[in-house]
Order: structure tokens, then C-alpha cells, then sequence
């Protein structure tokens, strides 16, 4: 993977990264993800800054837990989730998701505001084509 260096995180991610307040409900979160394909929504504040994320390996836990799907996202969110420099590599990317077990990396631009989300699955599909 030594070649993928000088790939850039933008290069890969997704720009259709579906994002919510903490006020959204966990129901109309989850509702959202099917309905845009995606497995997770990024939480922003008022200026579209990364505050938690909810992904769905969250929402097997809510379900086991019988978390109400009216609760509001902000209280059951992971909060300041690890994020990704826009002119990240893909590799410094990767390190950060298999160090810390996550499939899912919110990508934040040179402004501070989420612009994509990087997911494991954004790297396997897009691997062929970049070696």
C-alpha cells in the first residue's frame, strides 16, 4: 500500500456524508442513513463542525439497549470523534481507522467544517483504481 501515499483523502471520500443536530431524533437519523445508503450520520453544531457521530454498529447497541427511537441524537452520539485533515493521505487515514477500530471518518476542510466522510468502504471500492 506504500503507493498510496501520495493520495489524498479527498481523492476517495464521499461527499455524500448526511449530517444532523444533536436535536434530531435517533429514529429520524437512522431514517436517513437508509435512505441515503450510508452507514453513519456526522453530528455539527451550528457551523457545520464535527461535534459526535452515530453509525450503525450504534444503532445495533440502541436496539439491544431498547433505546426510544425519539431520543435525541446528542445524548446518545459518540462525541468528538476522531476526524481527517482534507489533504490527509489516504494511508495516515487508514492508520487512524485500524489504530482505532472505527469504519467511519468524518473529513474535515482547511475552514473546520465537515466537507466528506471517509468510510472502509470508500478505500475498497476506490483501491484498484489508485494502484
Amino acid at each position: 500500500m506504500g503507493g498510496l501515499s501520495s493520495v489524498r483523502v479527498t481523492d476517495i471520500m464521499s461527499h455524500r456524508v448526511v449530517t444532523v443536530s444533536g436535536e434530531t431524533s435517533l429514529g429520524e437519523a437512522a431514517r436517513r442513513m437508509l435512505e441515503k445508503d450510508v452507514g453513519s450520520v456526522v453530528v455539527v453544531d451550528g457551523e457545520g463542525r464535527c461535534i459526535g457521530i452515530v453509525t450503525e454498529r450504534d444503532f445495533l447497541r440502541f436496539f439491544v439497549e431498547k433505546i426510544p427511537p425519539d431520543s435525541p441524537v446528542k445524548e446518545h452520539m459518540r462525541r468528538d470523534p476522531l476526524t481527517v485533515r482534507e489533504d490527509a493521505s489516504i494511508n495516515e487515514a487508514r492508520n487512524i481507522m485500524i489504530t482505532h477500530n472505527i469504519r467511519h471518518l468524518p473529513v474535515i476542510g482547511h475552514n473546520g467544517r465537515v466537507i466528506g466522510i471517509l468510510s472502509v468502504r470508500d478505500i475498497f471500492e476506490r483501491i484498484e483504481t489508485l494502484i
